[in-house]
């Protein structure tokens, strides 16, 4: 159990960044991904697939320990280049917004992946999520 508080909706401040992750794209980890999903990808990037799952380990690592009950709501992503085997990205974590509608608290969460080595970016996403509390 983390010494940290709890990760409700009133820690969210719009604009404020909570960290960055880093991620490495590394031939191991592809093969995990292969030995469930075959034939997901092109050889020398990392498989489509895996956008999400980068996403989303920045977002829980950084924006945690959350309460139980939340609803990941819906997910979008642009993606400027699929990510290289190799590479390291860093991906920003940073509260969009979020409104209360009908009594439920929602929080958009904006996420920008960028090369590590270049700083170019290579994905922008934004993840909207129901907080349970």
């Amino acid at each position: 159990m983390s010494d940290r508080p709890v990760f409700t909706y009133d820690h969210y401040e719009p604009g404020k960044i909570y960290g960055l992750r880093e991620f490495t794209v590394d031939a191991e980890r592809i093969a995990k991904w292969h030995s469930v999903y075959p034939g997901d990808g092109d050889p020398g990037v990392m498989p489509g697939g895996m956008l999400a799952m980068l996403v989303l380990d920045a977002v829980l690592s950084l924006n945690s320990p959350r309460p139980p009950g939340g609803v990941h709501g819906g997910q979008t992503f642009d993606l400027r280049r699929m990510p290289r085997v190799g590479e390291t990205l860093v991906t920003e974590v940073k509260c969009l917004d979020k409104e209360i509608r009908k009594e439920r608290k929602w929080v958009r969460t904006l996420t920008t992946t960028r090369s590590k080595d270049t700083g170019e970016i290579v994905l922008t996403g934004v993840m909207t999520s129901l907080v349970a509390k």
